[in-house]
């Protein structure tokens, strides 16, 4: 509380030293702490004390001779409640009273609390055992270790308090392996899994510990902390994954686990998948006897499977034993898919061509159109899902043309009428004639404020270009590609974008573990050019197992697919591929996200200078903003800014964040840095909405510095 305490020093045995010592004292709170709170704390008689006698008896004072009568007495005058405590046990909870209230002080005296509270003190005590001590008094380390004893159903003896401490964790560690946690146990476990600031503490005790081989792995606590045991639960499931009644029993006791709110931070993601793959239903397909009806099926629910099985290629494709009976499950309720879709296939239809031309020639200004390469319908679903707690989701399905690989597909949506064009700076070209509007076209990778557009086309090859290249070995990349995905719109809608599009040429299929009896044998008669997922040829073949395209390409007439996704005996490496007619590569998202209007409008923030920013002379530059506007609601009276400058496409310069009120200016001072044109963009820092710009320019002519 601030007070400047004076110690006296109960060494000192001669009178002439105690007088000289407390005329010093007294000289010193009179001088250098005249304008201070000081306590005098003095360890001597009263008879034997000088010059701060009277301080001590005139300004305040409290004897502590006999300290238990002090306390006891003061305790009966604010209380009423009579004191049968000993001195001893007095005098302790006087020292456990610092920071405590009256309220405490009752529940003690009528022994409705305990004087050391277990529940609060053993986690500060299990992370830092002999920290824990360092400032404790020995009485209240001894009573304290009296609790540890009694919970460990032990006699007290004296311990290292970390060898206590690893006892007392051990003890907690074998209950939640044999599922019989003490409930004041289990209470002050859970407190510890929701805590951060003690988390570290319990993951040294988790990687120190070893779980006794002989432990039953099915007798566990739901909500323990060992990897080993999920581990070995989930090997033992897999390895017996066709005995459906044996998983769906094992099953039910993970899902205790997965439903604990204390738990989450130990429980391995691919649970949950394992769940969705074993529990997924086919029966709905039953009913489905359109293509219509089956592209519904699959974009409900089918697509949760395909996500599935992704993820659990990410954690386990190395381990055959673990991954290769997951893959023949879910390679069975894909069989069941690909049954219906392709007994379906003579009603497909591809409503990819001329896409973007149409969607851009109607468009009013401000819409930006992300144009992914493989971005498959799961992936789709997840962006959207993590978007519409924020944002506004429109989802419609697109059919992806046959062959679906790049090239083909790419020249349908950004050109269409059958014709192909290599090259994307073609495409691109292309669809600004067709369209008649200025688009600019950016790699997604390069967008930020500074990106000004009324018609906006991102590229995001990154997936497609990923799978190519390692295959496989892509898998743990989708997850930062979805947050990309995300990240980028959300931006795009904080920069005023009315709207959102996510398109994509084709999705993709994984064939996770393949043997080479796996692959099918490209049998055609005459001249043929083989690919992963398709051929094409020159004649008409007889292929019962294959579906028929006429397409023509490169002089060949015909484009091919087998009745499965199972791939083409081909060169290059087998793993992710595209270019089929599975529901994986055809089935693809049209998403389109706008911003759900806010109740909340917020104080207009503006750039009040613009016209003198067209053309500045020199080097430097100021821009000034105004918050102006009637506002009635008391939340948009003021804002939190930040200006922010780009040149090329790259932020060069930032201003602090401020706040601005309404009816008032700022201004901010910047530099060109070499560089002829910059743009200013105005963003609220909170929500990092885009709220104004303007392109600043370098004045060409001289600065005659005021002699004309």
């Amino acid at each position: 509380k601030n007070y400047i305490v004076l110690r006296t020093d109960r060494n000192l045995s001669e009178e002439w030293q105690r007088f000289k010592e407390e005329l010093f004292l007294r000289y010193e709170a009179e001088t250098e702490h005249k304008d201070e709170d000081v306590i005098f704390y003095v360890v001597r008689d009263k008879d034997k004390m000088s010059f701060i006698f009277d301080y001590c008896f005139t300004h305040g004072c409290i004897d502590l001779t006999h300290p238990a009568e002090w306390i006891r007495e003061k305790l009966f005058t604010s209380t009423g409640l009579q004191i049968v405590m000993d001195n001893q046990s007095l005098l302790t909870a006087a020292k456990l009273s610092i920071g405590k209230d009256l309220a405490w002080w009752k529940k003690i005296l009528q022994n409705l609390e305990d004087l050391v509270s277990i529940d609060e003190e053993l986690i500060p005590f299990l992370s830092d055992p002999n920290g824990y001590f360092k400032d404790k008094d020995a009485d209240v380390k001894r009573l304290f270790e009296e609790k540890l004893f009694e919970l460990l159903g032990q006699p007290y003896s004296k311990k290292p308090p970390k060898t206590l401490a690893k006892e007392v964790v051990n003890l907690l560690f074998d209950e939640l392996l044999n599922y019989d946690v003490n409930p004041q146990l289990l209470s002050i476990y859970r407190k510890w899994l929701d805590s951060n600031i003690y988390a570290d503490a319990l993951q040294n005790y988790i990687d120190n510990c070893k779980v006794d081989a002989a432990a039953n792995i099915w007798n566990v606590h739901p909500d323990h902390c060992f990897a080993e045991i999920d581990r070995k639960q989930f090997e033992e499931i897999v390895s017996n994954f066709r005995n459906h009644s044996f998983v769906e029993e094992k099953l039910q006791k993970i899902k205790p686990r997965l439903q604990s709110r204390w738990a989450k931070r130990f429980v391995p993601g691919w649970w949950y998948d394992v769940i969705t793959l074993f529990e997924f239903d086919t029966k709905p397909l039953v009913s489905c006897n359109s293509l219509d009806k089956v592209i519904e099926f699959y974009t409900s629910s089918f697509h949760q499977v395909d996500r599935a099985i992704r993820k659990l290629y990410v954690h386990f494709i190395n381990d055959e034993n673990i991954i290769r009976p997951l893959q023949e499950h879910y390679e069975s309720l894909n069989s069941e898919l690909l049954n219906h879709w392709f007994e379906l296939a003579s009603d497909y239809k591809s409503n990819q061509q001329r896409f973007l031309v149409e969607l851009i020639k109607n468009a009013s200004p401000r819409i930006a159109v992300i144009v992914g390469d493989g971005i498959r319908y799961e992936i789709a679903e997840f962006v959207a899902e993590q978007l519409s707690k924020t944002l506004r989701v429109n989802k419609s399905v697109m059919l992806a043309d046959v062959p679906s690989e790049t090239e083909h597909n790419m020249s349908a949506l950004y050109v269409g009428k059958g014709e192909t064009i290599k090259l994307q700076k073609e495409r691109e070209k292309k669809l600004s004639e067709l369209t008649g509007k200025k688009i600019t076209f950016l790699n997604i990778e390069k967008l930020n404020y500074g990106t000004e557009a009324d018609y906006l086309v991102l590229t995001y090859k990154d997936i497609d270009s990923a799978g190519e290249k390692l295959q496989l070995g892509a898998l743990k990349l989708f997850e930062e590609f979805e947050n990309v995905l995300i990240e980028k719109i959300q931006l795009l809608i904080k920069m005023g974008y009315k709207e959102v599009h996510l398109i994509t040429d084709h999705g993709f299929v994984l064939t996770g573990l393949l043997d080479e009896a796996d692959k099918i044998e490209p049998n055609a008669v005459g001249k043929k050019e083989v690919h992963e997922r398709f051929i094409r040829t020159v004649e008409k073949q007889n292929k019962p197992d294959w579906l028929m395209f006429e397409e023509k390409y490169n002089g060949y007439n015909y484009v091919y697919v087998a009745k499965n996704y199972r791939p083409f005996k081909s060169v290059g490496v087998y793993g992710f591929s595209h270019g089929g007619f599975t529901p994986q590569e055809i089935i693809i998202p049209n998403f389109v996200f706008e911003k759900e209007r806010s109740a909340v409008q917020g104080l207009k923030v503006e750039i009040a200078n613009k016209e003198e920013l067209r053309e500045v002379t020199g080097e430097n530059f100021g821009i000034k903003i105004k918050a102006a506007g009637d506002v009635d609601d008391l939340f948009s009276a003021e804002r939190e800014i930040q200006l922010m400058l780009y040149a090329n496409n790259i932020n060069y310069s930032s201003s602090n964040i401020i706040r601005i009120e309404l009816g008032k200016s700022e201004s901010f001072e910047f530099s060109f840095s070499r560089n002829n044109k910059v743009k200013a963009v105005l963003i609220d820092a909170r929500t990092k909405e885009q709220l104004d710009s303007v392109d600043i320019k370098k004045s060409t002519a001289r600065d005659l510095d005021g002699l004309l």
